[in-house]
């Protein structure tokens, strides 16, 4: 079976057909209004078919056995690349479907909760190689390639949808301190009412709700702006003498 399978493959014309159904499949999927159309996917899909157009001209030249071999491998090479943007993008079009559901109810749970399972499933097999290559541990870095992407994707889904606000921002902030204050069993009311009270405070100023969202967003998006001056007094009280 196996041999059988490596001789198939090992036939130009097979690899051209391959080929033919990969293109027809790049066409289809250019069409899906779900998908996001990259002028980079057709300019690397061009290139890939002169390639393997340069291959099947150099084994139809008639040159020698093992170079004919070598060109085949070449086609054989490009058609995995291509059943590997194959994988994806059918990988692609379920978290696609997530955000554009989550965006239709965004206060439903178990849609937010489809968005990052699809999305992690994604991003983690589309950045799997790079994990290998990147010299940290592969898990912490697919999280973080994931996160980022995830929220961005996030953000962008819902201003496509008329949504203007920041996806991380103040209110939702006071959202979560408020649900994670509500569940404390332990705490004394008196606290809790303190609490909400003072979170509710917070929020009615126009200029401290301003400025602690351009932080937020500052931190998410341009973190290398930020100057927090109790870092640096950190760091000199540990470089002060004992």
């Amino acid at each position: 079976m196996w041999n059988f399978l490596v001789n198939t493959l090992s036939i130009a014309y097979v690899q051209l057909l391959i080929l033919v159904l990969f293109i027809w499949y790049f066409l289809v999927h250019r069409k899906d209004p779900r998908m996001p159309i990259s002028r980079v996917g057709v300019i690397r899909m061009i290139i890939l078919l002169l390639i393997f157009l340069y291959f099947l001209m150099s084994w139809a030249s008639g040159i020698r056995p093992a170079l004919a071999e070598a060109a085949v491998f070449g086609m054989f090479l490009i058609n995995l690349f291509l059943l590997n943007s194959l994988i994806l993008s059918r990988l692609e079009r379920p978290y696609r479907d997530a955000l554009t559901t989550y965006c239709q109810d965004p206060q439903n749970m178990e849609n937010l909760a489809a968005v990052w399972s699809t999305g992690k499933r994604f991003y983690y097999l589309r950045h799997a190689f790079s994990s290998i290559m990147s010299g940290e541990s592969p898990a912490r870095f697919l999280h973080e390639i994931a996160s980022g992407r995830i929220r961005d994707d996030v953000q962008d889904s819902l201003r496509q949808h008329g949504l203007t606000h920041q996806f991380i921002s103040l209110k939702g902030m006071v959202a979560y301190l408020e649900g994670r204050l509500a569940a404390e069993e332990f705490l004394p009311q008196e606290f809790k009412a303190l609490v909400k009270q003072q979170l509710e405070q917070l929020q009615q100023h126009p200029w401290m709700v301003d400025q602690i969202n351009a932080y937020l967003e500052l931190a998410m998006e341009n973190p290398e702006k930020i100057h927090n001056p109790e870092w640096s007094l950190m760091w000199e009280k540990t470089r002060r003498p004992k």
